[in-house]
């Protein structure tokens, strides 16, 4: 049970130093050119001009947690019980794979904040989180289960991470949208990591998750601050990375392959939002990466809902999708079909809503 009160205190971390962090760029960000004015794009509906620093605050905070553990092992030593010293022991066994994963999260979202900066055009944008995806890739971050195919691992990973980066990117369309739907995907990476006992994996999903909420305090509705560009692209690359290190599927336990797809299920909701929001565009001969009120949160909120509670009732889905994919850990064939299949449901209906209800 150590490990669970190690990854309670990492995510409660996070979340402190991420708000603090975060707070701090709500007022640095004025000054440094980082506001959305309201109404500069026919999609943007927020009534005051707002900082768009988010994503600065969250690496921050995320960056300084894990200077402390790596270069600080020896403080934390003397607060953990002794059991617990031999896998601390470990840090510097991972300390490739951190490396990589930090050199990735701090690229992409420097990225995004020269985005938020000054608007980029879409194939630089599009280059760019191309080159630190292959990157990361080739330094050995990629999913592993596609060897009879040479190349695949590596182009399947690469097309993961820069399909979860825009599709946290264009999920971010509402206050508290897309740091809710990331705190709840981080908990369920949390939670099979920690099943499957990988301890390095589950502390980072934790501390994603908590840095992920403290943004949350200060963008909840109405927001004081976006997490922009920069955030979508950090919260879009760690997810990724977890759902590519994180251990679904085990030979001998898992009674069937399905759990494979739980982290596309985990993240099921931003995704289909994302493609479907794709497909809408080419109908109507728009580009793809043109913003605008498509989004199933926006369908939603034509129903008559109010932002914040078309906000909820997205994530619900969210938990909802991301709670039964969980099951299939356990589930024997037919339980895996059962729930694949409410799944699908779901999905179904959030399809319907999406093509059919004008838009807000």
């Amino acid at each position: 049970m150590n490990w669970y009160v190690v990854y309670l205190a990492l995510w409660i971390g996070g979340t402190l130093l991420s708000a603090l962090f975060v707070r701090i760029c709500i007022s640095l960000a004025p000054r440094l050119g980082f506001v959305d004015m309201p109404l500069h794009e026919a999609h943007k509906r927020h009534k005051q001009s707002t900082p768009v620093m988010g994503g600065l605050g969250m690496l921050c905070a995320w960056l300084a947690i894990i200077a402390c553990g790596f270069f600080g092992r020896g403080m934390v030593a003397g607060l953990l019980p002794g059991d617990m010293h031999p896998f601390l022991a470990g840090v510097s066994s991972v300390k490739g794979t951190l490396g990589t994963i930090v050199l990735g999260a701090v690229l992409v979202t420097g990225l995004g904040m020269a985005d938020d900066r000054k608007a980029m055009s879409a194939l630089p944008k599009f280059l760019g989180q191309a080159v630190v995806a292959g990157l990361t890739a080739a330094l050995g971050l990629r999913i592993s289960f596609l060897h009879a195919i040479p190349g695949a691992n590596w182009v399947v990973t690469v097309l993961w991470i820069m399909t979860l980066m825009n599709a946290m990117n264009f999920f971010d369309n509402m206050d508290g949208l897309a740091g809710g739907a990331s705190v709840l995907a981080a908990f369920f990476m949390l939670f099979v990591a920690a099943y499957r006992c990988q301890f390095f994996v589950a502390a980072l999903a934790a501390l994603t998750g908590g840095v992920a909420t403290g943004f949350l305090i200060w963008n909840a509705p109405p927001a004081r601050l976006f997490m922009g560009d920069g955030g979508s692209h950090f919260l879009g690359y760690t997810l990724a990375i977890l759902g590519v290190m994180t251990t679904f599927y085990q030979t001998g336990e898992s009674l069937t392959p399905a759990p494979i797809l739980i982290p596309l299920l985990a993240l099921g909701v931003p995704l289909a939002d994302a493609v479907a929001v794709v497909i809408i565009r080419l109908r109507l001969g728009v580009p793809i990466y043109k913003g605008d009120n498509r989004h199933i949160s926006h369908r939603f909120a034509a129903l008559g809902l109010s932002r914040p509670k078309s906000v909820l009732l997205v994530l619900l889905l969210c938990f909802i999708v991301g709670v039964a994919s969980l099951t299939l850990l356990w589930l024997p064939p037919a339980g895996a079909f059962l729930i694949i299949s409410l799944v699908a449901a779901v999905f179904a209906v959030i399809s319907i809503i999406q093509f059919y209800v004008p838009k807000e």
